[in-house]
């Protein structure tokens, strides 16, 4: 049965801007009651002046008593929570020594740890508004290790996370999804470098991912990649390596992503 989002509450992550506010959006649009959470209020305002069922949250998603609070407002408005979308992330740079295990480590914590946050604080209120869905947002860069370390390093925790729950968590009616994008051209990852190479045409909008996001909720898939042609980069990675490998250093060179 395909799942209805009329009348359901959603939560998501990053919402400020990019992919999360194209989502924002697209779910308001179809009858969501949508909790916009950021750390930039005057975004999710002006988000919200523009769909009155955007109820703007201002919090960090790395700071748990934070992410504590979101739940815990969620409870008191509606008991229950049927869509939890975590897409708050930041891009991180090259790791070439010690100067760079401050980015690293914020990387990983912003990417990955605050997925761990969100759905730890929101399990119980997900399992109440069961069916529901968990969308993360982790990146072809989870399946294929392109671009800067640490950031694919916290999107393949996402991909493994993601997927272990999808598993152990179908039992309590909710399901864990995770979406893949590749390159979105967002404030946080403009993609220039790419866009002036001959890859260029790969770049993509939030719009085709909010679109992705509002599927994956209808039909209830635990893998989505977007676009979809990326997912032949995932299988020559594992069905031919050498060619893959060949391959994927004439896209790092092009995108200017080496380490």
């Amino acid at each position: 049965m395909t799942w209805d989002p009329r009348g359901k509450v959603a939560v998501v992550t990053g919402a400020s801007s990019g992919i999360g506010d194209a989502v924002a959006r697209r779910l308001a649009g179809v009858g969501m009651t949508v909790y916009a959470v950021a750390r930039r209020t005057e975004r999710l305002e002006a988000l919200a002046g523009d769909h009155p069922t955007v109820v703007p949250h201002t919090a960090d998603v790395t700071d748990q008593a934070a992410v504590d609070a979101l739940a815990e407002r969620v409870r008191s408005d509606h008991g229950a929570c049927h869509a939890l979308i975590n897409n708050a992330g930041i891009g991180g740079g090259a790791f070439r020594g010690r100067d760079d295990l401050d980015d690293a480590l914020r990387t990983i914590e912003t990417n990955l740890h605050s997925v761990v946050r969100c759905m730890a604080s929101f399990a119980d209120l997900l399992e109440a508004g069961a069916p529901s869905r968990v969308v993360n947002v982790a990146s072809v860069a989870g399946k294929l290790g392109i671009g800067p370390a640490a950031y694919a390093a916290s999107k393949f925790g996402v991909v493994g996370f993601s997927e272990a729950l999808s598993l152990s968590w179908r039992a309590r009616g909710i399901t864990v999804c995770q979406l893949n994008p590749g390159y979105i051209e967002t404030e946080g990852f403009t993609q220039e470098q790419i866009k002036r190479s001959p890859a260029g045409r790969l770049v993509g909008q939030p719009d085709i991912v909010a679109d992705a996001v509002a599927d994956v909720l209808a039909n209830g898939r635990t893998e989505r990649t977007v676009p979809s042609f990326y997912r032949a980069f995932v299988t020559l990675r594992h069905l031919a390596p050498p060619l893959y490998f060949a391959v994927a250093k004439r896209m790092e060179r092009a995108s200017g992503t080496r380490e």
